[in-house]
């Protein structure tokens, strides 16, 4: 027993860690790290016998306030058409509740020497790059990267490709890529040995390098305007800061511009008119269109509940059925809109209570003057806005344990300086 409660925290530690290997992670394995580590965390909760140290980070109003939506959407089974789809629906959102609940209930514990957060960032940056290099050197083995130097349009075979490879798709890889090059950034910009600024500089480029390959909207957009506003507040000088801005916004629609698999996206957007698809004359823009208007369609007779999780498969089936194409019938199209599917799934409540924690940390994130976590929401509230994010394990996880160990950070940083006096 004395053995477990001496590395106890430790191991905690290393679990933490490993959680931040998502990138290279099977989902099955994404999931029994975030087991081990809520095993761990309860096991130093009672090893330590509900010592200080737990104390630090104990916040049930953040609790509530981040992990709210996943009660609300348990609850939300109560009045389910299909109950066993919403069980499975929660099943993969458990980490909108594990990870409140570790960080803000039970409270994770302070280390005597430092907090994980750095070697967290470290690890997920990394790991990121392997991710890329993985994906690049399977490009090669199978003759595809004279693809890239050829696409004329936004080239599928790539991005389906990356997706099996790592069994993700290529709009959650993009926003891993766009997080790590954050990281790359900062680090390039605070650290002073030339060698680690050629390592962060020279990553940043290569992971920009896939993401334009992958040619996801929606971070890409993040990515412009997060290294923007980043740039802004950096910069003291109003001249400087305007120059610099507007020099990084040019840059970036110069790459968009001369980059096809991203450009050919862009003029989609401008050329699809917007109304739904009719026969086979569809994109990924008009099919949107159809998405929102059955979304729309259903919470507008489901306002203040919502229709409750696991329903929303086969209303959203029925209303696709209306419309005058068949694009809709080979594939499920879920409401592609994070915030729309929290309000369709468990109502008005839980939209505002999403919106809230999201208002929440953007308030903090400023107040603190920490631009990582700044730029993490600004990345999450632009990727909401097109996707269903968290639907998916390799989103939920991403989002709330990034998320929860930012907002805990300081917490943890101050208690150590406590301990340390």
């Amino acid at each position: 027993m004395s053995f477990l409660k001496k590395n106890i925290h430790t191991w905690l530690g290393w679990s933490t860690c490993s959680i931040a290997l998502l990138p290279i992670l099977s989902n099955a394995l994404s999931s029994i790290s975030m087991i081990v580590w809520t095993v761990l965390l309860l096991l130093s909760l009672i090893l330590t016998g509900h010592r200080q140290e737990h104390a630090a980070t104990r916040n049930i109003w953040l609790f509530l306030l981040i992990g709210g939506n996943f009660i609300l959407m348990a609850l939300s089974l109560l009045y389910s058409s299909d109950v066993p789809r919403g069980s499975s629906l929660l099943t993969t959102s458990l980490p909108m509740f594990l990870f409140p609940l570790g960080f803000f209930v039970i409270g994770f514990p302070i280390e005597e020497r430092s907090a994980p957060f750095e070697k967290v960032l470290s690890i997920f940056w990394l790991s990121t790059i392997i991710m890329t290099l993985w994906i690049i050197a399977n490009y090669w083995r199978l003759g595809l990267l004279t693809e890239i130097a050829r696409a004329s349009n936004m080239n599928t075979i790539l991005r389906e490709t990356a997706e099996q490879l790592t069994d993700k798709h290529p709009d959650y890889l993009s926003i891993y890529l766009v997080f790590a090059i954050s990281i790359a950034g900062s680090r390039f910009i605070h650290r002073r040995a030339i060698t680690q600024r050629i390592i962060y500089g020279g990553s940043a480029l290569l992971l920009l390098f896939m993401l334009l390959i992958l040619a996801a909207r929606s971070p890409i957009l993040a990515l412009v305007i997060g290294s923007m506003v980043i740039s802004f507040l950096l910069i003291k000088r109003p001249a400087v800061r305007w120059i610099a801005s507007l020099s990084l916004l040019g840059a970036f629609l110069l790459v968009i511009r001369l980059t096809p698999a991203i450009w050919s996206r862009v003029m989609e957007v401008k050329n699809t008119p917007f109304a739904t698809p009719v026969g086979q004359q569809y994109n990924s823009t008009n099919l949107r269109i159809g998405i929102y208007r059955c979304s729309w369609s259903l919470i507008k007779g489901h306002m203040l509940a919502g229709v409750g999780a696991g329903s929303e498969n086969k209303l959203l089936m029925d209303c696709y059925s209306q419309l005058p194409t068949d694009a809709y019938q080979k594939t499920f199209y879920n409401t592609h809109n994070q915030y729309v599917n929290f309000w369709l799934l468990s109502g008005i409540i839980s939209l505002l209570l999403f919106i809230a924690s999201l208002v929440y940390a953007f308030q903090l994130s400023i107040r603190r003057k920490d631009h990582l976590l700044l730029f993490f929401l600004i990345l999450m509230s632009i990727a909401f806005a097109s996707e269903n994010v968290l639907s998916r394990q390799a989103g939920v996880v991403f989002y709330y344990f990034f998320l929860c160990l930012m907002i805990a950070r300081r917490s943890l940083h101050a208690g150590i300086l406590a301990e340390n006096k």
